[in-house]
């Protein structure tokens, strides 16, 4: 979504600016960057919905499994509201409602990226099928720490590499996502 919005956008920086930036009020291809976004947080959505299905027909550390599937399935959920109805603000404009629950909203969506990790690696250390995610779970929330904070500052200082620093955390997020899917994808239960 970044590449074909960037690519869309001559002005815009993988390096310096925010993602919301591609989806904020007034911005060249909202629609179509809003229609992409909204999209992926269904999928997100879905997939946690698969993730709680599958914590549900587990036995061990039954509720920890729930309650961190619950995060991913939120995450989906709070990704959409921003995407559709909290749109960042452009930089240096006086705040609005939907610019400060967007920030608002980015905060909880970093501590679920945290706490979804560590409740899915607590659950997942009690599944025989998934030997060693726990703790590929645990140093991936501990990636998302510190990448998040790294960004936070980053954003705060108004960093020319800022938008690095959030694609860092994203991707240290998403790396996540991905290879406790390919995991689940490709278990047998």
């Amino acid at each position: 979504m970044t590449i074909v919005g960037g690519a869309m956008r001559p002005d815009y920086s993988h390096i310096y600016h925010a993602v919301s930036e591609l989806l904020e009020a007034g911005a060249a291809n909202k629609c179509l960057m809003d229609s992409i976004l909204a999209s992926s947080n269904i999928l997100g959505i879905l997939f946690g919905v698969g993730v709680l299905l599958l914590v549900r027909s587990s036995q061990q550390k039954r509720q920890t499994g729930l309650v961190g599937a619950s995060c991913l399935l939120a995450i989906g959920i709070i990704g959409l509201l921003i995407t559709v109805f909290f749109p960042m603000e452009p930089r240096h404009l006086p705040m609005t409602y939907p610019g400060l629950m967007h920030l608002i909203l980015v905060g909880v969506l970093f501590i679920l990226s945290i706490l979804t990790p560590v409740l899915m690696g607590i659950w997942l250390k009690y599944q025989a099928d998934y030997a060693g995610y726990g703790t590929y779970s645990f140093i991936s929330a501990i990636l998302i720490i510190i990448t998040g904070v790294f960004a936070a500052v980053m954003a705060v200082i108004e960093s020319p590499i800022m938008g690095v620093a959030e694609r860092l955390t994203i991707g240290a997020n998403l790396q996540w996502t991905f290879f406790i899917a390919l995991k689940m994808y490709t278990t047998d239960k």
